[in-house]
């Protein structure tokens, strides 16, 4: 498995190992085993199962202390011979709590001044610091936290991180009219679609009022773009607001688009690149999902006949001729037609050895020609080892012109 792939089941599983094996844990405490042996078998189990991290989850849910999978593990034994040993000498014997509270206060002595607290309660307000109250959706703190630590993973592991800024269009004309009741409605309803409309291993947060975030692990900027646009047609599918007044307005969402380490190579450029997207989405008629591109780059393009495919589905890829190209864009003749705004990806073969080159691009103009049609597009998402390729070519391309140019004799 590439180490991307496995940098995503990793971020996967990280993410739910704890609130799995806490609400087992809390289960167990109330029905489960009561004696050494029993817990010895079902944390032997959970290990199996969830691997070496399943010891620390419960030495976090059990005494609030973080230990590494390994010392967990050596810890864990060393209770449960505490525990062997406290039984014989109490009558009645101890659970595994005292039996825990007894090693790390008396043996370990990692806790100085602990707590009585049921583990329910205490869950709870462990939720309450990560979960937003409204929308049950994960808070800004926690996605403060998280996009951190998945920028770090995108630099260790050599993976994509995209960020998807969701903002409900007009919604304090929709919170005028309808009160904030209905607007509050309104949000938990949101909350609710864009929460199925991603995986699992996405993270959905409030971001504030009526904005969220979409933190998409292992994913490049095309492949976000097309998730933009799937969660936007489920919000307008969804027809918030529409209850009881088919008349009325539904509820619509701009989104900008960035992705790390293409357009940021740190949490804060990633954020800021997204809220720029968002803005113009927003500018240019709202209800749309915009991918952050540098405006202020202006490329000269380089007139080249290179031969190449586009696909607009997986399984459909069509022939296409460019006519000229740039850093930031492609025209391409192509005898199939796409509609402006499309999204695309295309492979072009550079010479001298028909080295490939892929990109994702969004079609902005097609002219209708007597064989075909003429397409702009706006390249939007390209790997590095490939944009260093393009970038090559066009200075090579470039460097000819101006040879040819300085060699061109000169009319008096």
């Amino acid at each position: 498995m590439p180490k991307a792939g496995r940098a995503s089941m990793e971020t996967d599983k990280d993410s739910r190992l704890g609130s799995l094996v806490a609400e087992c844990i809390i289960s167990l405490l109330e029905e489960g085993p009561r004696d050494p042996a029993g817990w010895r078998d079902t944390m032997d189990e959970l290990g199996r199962e969830w691997g070496p991290e399943a010891y620390s989850a419960l030495l976090f849910v059990l005494a609030h202390l973080e230990f590494t999978a390994s010392k967990a593990r050596e810890h864990w034994e060393r209770v449960l011979t505490q525990w062997e040993q406290l039984n014989a000498s109490v009558p009645d014997g101890v659970d595994i709590r005292v039996a825990v509270l007894h090693y790390f206060l008396r043996i370990q002595r990692k806790l100085k001044n602990p707590a009585i607290v049921e583990l329910k309660i205490l869950k709870k307000t462990e939720d309450s610091a990560i979960f937003d109250g409204l929308t049950r959706l994960h808070n800004f703190r926690y996605f403060q936290d998280r996009v951190q630590n998945e920028v770090k993973r995108v630099g260790r592991y050599g993976s994509s991180l995209s960020l998807l800024l969701v903002d409900a269009d007009d919604f304090k004309q929709y919170n005028d009219t309808r009160g904030h009741l209905a607007g509050n409605v309104a949000l938990r309803r949101l909350a609710r679609v864009l929460a199925k409309s991603v995986r699992e291993v996405d993270v959905v947060a409030r971001y504030g009022g009526e904005e969220f975030a979409i933190l998409l692990p292992n994913t490049p900027k095309l492949a976000a773009l097309q998730v933009a646009e799937k969660v936007r047609q489920a919000v307008e599918r969804a027809a918030i607001g529409r209850e009881g007044n088919q008349g009325a307005p539904p509820l619509t969402v701009s989104l900008g688009v960035a992705c790390a380490p293409a357009d940021a190579v740190d949490a804060e450029g990633l954020v800021d690149k997204a809220d720029r997207a968002l803005y113009l989405a927003k500018s240019l008629g709202k209800n749309r999902a915009q991918p952050f591109s540098d405006q202020r780059r202006e490329f000269t393009r380089v007139d080249a006949a290179l031969m190449g495919r586009f696909s607009a589905l997986a399984d459909q890829t069509h022939p296409l001729t460019t006519l000229n190209l740039s850093e930031g864009g492609i025209l391409f003749l192509s005898r199939h037609p796409l509609p402006a705004g499309s999204i695309v990806q295309v492979q072009l073969g550079l010479p001298p050895a028909g080295q490939p080159i892929d990109c994702g691009v969004r079609v902005i103009r097609v002219v209708e020609e007597d064989e075909g049609y003429e397409v702009a597009a706006r390249i939007i998402d390209l790997s590095r080892p490939h944009e260093r390729r393009l970038h090559a070519f066009l200075a090579e391309m470039r460097a000819r012109e101006r040879a040819l140019a300085a060699a061109a004799p000169r009319s008096a």
